[in-house]
Order: C-alpha cells, then structure tokens, then sequence
C-alpha cells in the first residue's frame, strides 16, 4: 500500500497498518508526506477487558496466531514528528519475522515525550512512551530499524528500539544524522533476549547525551549484547548519560567510538552516578571498549623556548654600512612611491613640451642646418656661471669628458 500527500496526521489512538492474520505475508506499507504527526492516545473497547488505552499508530506486522511474515514500512517526509505516546512500529506476534522499518526526514526526526492514558479496568495511568520500534515478541525474528535525517532528537523520555522478547533474535539499530540529541530520559536502546544481532550503529557530525538519556544493548537470560558502534565528529554526555554494552548470563557487547573529541563521558567498570560508558556481564564475559580520540593534542606541538639572550651581533648582517658612499635615490615619476601611504600611479604619460612651429616652415631648417653645419659642435652644460649682472647661464666648463664616479656595491665590487 502506498499513500502520498501533503500532511499526514495520526491523532488519538487513530490507526494506519498493514497485518497479517493467517499464513500469507502482510503487505509492504510505504507513506510519503511533506509532514507527518503521530501523536497522542485513544481508547479501544476489547471484549473481555472493556476499556483499553492505546497509542496513535503507524505500523506492519503480524496478529497472534499468524505464521506469514510481516511487511515493510518505509516512511518518507520532511518533518516527522511522533509526541505524547505516538507510535510507528514494525513487528510480529506470530511465526513469521517481522518487517524492517525505515524512516527518512529531509529536514528533521523528533521523537518527544510520553503518553498518559487511564485504563478504567485496571485503575491505573498507562504510561505509553512515544517511540520507534522494530519488535518481536514471539519466537521469530524482529527486523531492522534505520534512520536517515539531518537533525535527529529524541527527548522527554521518548525511545527508539529494536527488541527481540523472544528466541528468534532483534534486529540492527542504524542512524545517520548531522545532529543526534538524546536529552531528558531519551534511549536509544537493543533488547534481545535470544538469538544475534541487536547491535547499534550511529554516524553523525555531533552526538550529544544529557539528563539520563541512555545508547544501551542488553541481552537477557544467556543471549549475548549486541555491540554499539559511533562514528561522530563529536560525542558529549553530561548529567548521568551512560553508553552501555549489557548481558547477565551470556557475552557484553563491545563498544567502539570514533571521534575527533569526547567530552563528559568516561570508561569505567560498572555504572555510577557520572555519565559512563561501560561493557559488562553479570556471569558471561564482559565486552571490550574502544576510543579512538583523533583529535589534535596541542601538547604535541609545543617547543619549548630557551630563556637565555643571543648575541644580537652574530644575527644581524652588517650589510652596507661600512660604505659611507652607499645611497637609495627615488626618481621622478614611474618608480617607487615616496611614502609607504602613496599609491603608485601606474598611468604615467609621456607629454613632449618642445616648441615645433619651426620645424613646420618648408626648406627653413634644411638652410639653417647647412649654415652651421661647420660650426663647433655643441658641448653639453656642466655648470653655471653668475655673470656680472647676477644672471646664472649655463657653461661647459671643461671639454674633457666628465670622468663618471665610481660606485662601489655592497659585495665590494665597482659598478
């Protein structure tokens, strides 16, 4: 069965499954919605039993009695919401293994809260969790959860399980988030009471634990835990939030974590008030953990600096100070700027100020090229005169040519 649509709402005990009663196998169930709300409590009249509250829910399975296998439920959307008891669910109740469930929120996955709800018969509230769960509660095998979502939260006691309450075994727990928050009594959690797997899987850029919430595999009568794995840029529990590998009579799980930086939760044997992480069996052999911290020690890159003072004649080069004849001239326009606040003008244009009327007169010049064609050449200026009316006029004051100064470079050498 397939449904598609804009909003989806589950509210009141309301109910939308595909079961098996008999020995044919449940059908597939896939939902795509922009947002989907599974929320809230009803109460279902039983006969025999009268009055019995039960959870909003989204499920495929199989009834008692039943021996075909349960379907998949696959939801799509891009806000998915499950409060105040809510429930989507795969399961089975009968000989057949239970479906797998799959769950993928564009935007984000929020499981919060538990559903309170009277049982007149038996005179008490019923304390329904708002949870994911992959379940089986005979001797056939319950299927797998995954979640894939950018932001991942579950809070004020809400739950995500795969539970095997029978032989048959539990599946795997797996979710990919960017943000995984656990806060407020949150679980994430592996019940298996026979059979394998049970283990959780977790990837995320940041996974952070608080106020008791709880990752936890645990393995009843002589099962063995599953084993939990995370890979996070950075995992963090604080205010009694443990990370835990259980079983009683058969092997721990074993624990790995892969980050960059661990914060608040430490390795110890056994559980304490302190946020912990712990592997260990009652009468079987306790699993192992591993933290591989890829962080960056900053201690590693220290150097250590001398305190004594160095000569500070043997660091500086004398260069060419010993050259009283060493000088640095800036020239005109097209070099370097004056100051270190000037820009420099990378337009520079060439402008000829020279007077060229007379070069405009035909057969003018060519006449007067030929009268002075014998005449000394002209010499260069290389002075100035003050004549005897207090005029400066420019003069060769020598013929010889001028003997060029010799300037001496820093390596010593003439250039």
């Amino acid at each position: 069965m397939k449904l598609t649509g804009d909003r989806l709402s589950i509210f009141d005990g309301s109910r939308l499954s595909t079961l098996t009663y008999g020995s044919g196998k449940a059908g597939n169930l896939f939902i795509q919605a922009g947002d989907i709300e599974v929320s809230g409590m009803g109460n279902t009249l039983v006969a025999g039993l009268g009055t019995v509250p039960n959870p909003s829910i989204i499920a495929a399975g199989t009834f008692p009695g039943s021996s075909g296998e349960g379907g998949n439920l696959i939801i799509e959307g891009n806000r998915i919401r499950i409060t105040d008891g809510g429930l989507i669910a795969s399961g089975t109740l009968g000989g057949g293994a239970s479906g797998n469930l799959e769950i993928y929120a564009a935007e984000s996955l929020e499981v919060n809260g538990i559903g309170n709800k009277p049982a007149p018969l038996f005179g008490y509230f019923t304390n329904h969790p708002s949870h994911i769960s992959a379940s089986s509660f005979s001797n056939a095998p319950a299927g797998y959860v995954k979640i894939i979502t950018p932001l991942f939260s579950v809070t004020d006691g809400g739950l995500v399980e795969v539970n095997g309450a029978g032989v048959g075994g539990a599946g795997n727990l797996e979710v990919v988030s960017s943000n995984i928050f656990l806060d407020n009594g949150a679980s994430l959690q592996a019940q298996v009471a026979g059979g394998n797997q049970g283990n959780i899987s977790l990837n995320s850029n940041l996974l952070v634990l608080r106020q008791g919430s709880t990752i936890t595999t645990n393995a009843t009568n002589n099962a063995n835990g599953g084993n939990i794995t995370i890979n996070s840029s950075v995992v963090a529990g604080f205010e009694n939030s443990d990370i835990v590998a259980n079983a009683i009579e058969g092997n721990a799980g074993n624990i790995q974590i892969n980050t960059q930086g661990i914060f608040g939760l430490e390795f110890r044997d056994q559980l304490t008030s302190n946020s912990d992480i712990t592997a260990s069996s009652q009468l079987g052999v306790n699993g192992t953990v591993e933290i591989n911290n890829f962080g960056i020690d900053p201690s590693s890159a220290l150097v250590e600096l001398s305190v004594e003072l160095s000569d500070s004649s043997q660091q500086v080069s004398v260069g060419c100070s010993n050259n009283s004849e060493s000088n640095f001239v800036v020239t005109g326009r097209g070099g370097i700027p004056h100051n270190p606040n000037q820009l420099l003008n990378l337009n520079g244009t060439w402008l000829d100020l020279r007077y060229l009327s007379a070069s405009r007169k035909p057969n003018n010049n060519i006449t007067k090229i030929t009268q002075i064609s014998n005449q000394q050449a002209i010499v260069e200026a290389t002075g100035f005169l003050r004549n005897e009316n207090g005029e400066i006029e420019l003069a060769a004051l020598s013929l010889q040519p001028l003997n060029r100064k010799q300037v001496q470079s820093c390596s010593g050498t003439d250039t």
